[in-house]
């Protein structure tokens, strides 16, 4: 299940339009929009205007973050 955005603006980046759609940028949701668009990697870095993406709507769950945090001020 997807939905089909068309790009309709000018220097639109897939992290751009992700962010558009959902608020938010899950972790590998990146990486499930390409599997769904498998030529998109060709427009880097910017997508064409008038270009349809498909973005995966089922289950799309935040998964923690994992990492350690680095403090440069204490």
């Amino acid at each position: 299940k997807f939905v089909a955005e068309t790009i309709r603006t000018e220097r639109m980046t897939l992290s751009q339009l992700i962010w558009k759609f959902l608020r938010r940028q899950p972790v590998g949701y990146l990486e499930r929009v390409l599997e769904f668009n498998q030529d998109l990697s060709l427009d880097q870095p910017y997508l064409t205007v008038g270009r349809v993406v498909r973005l995966p709507v089922e289950e799309i769950v935040d998964k923690p973050r994992t990492g350690e945090i680095i403090r440069i001020f204490d």
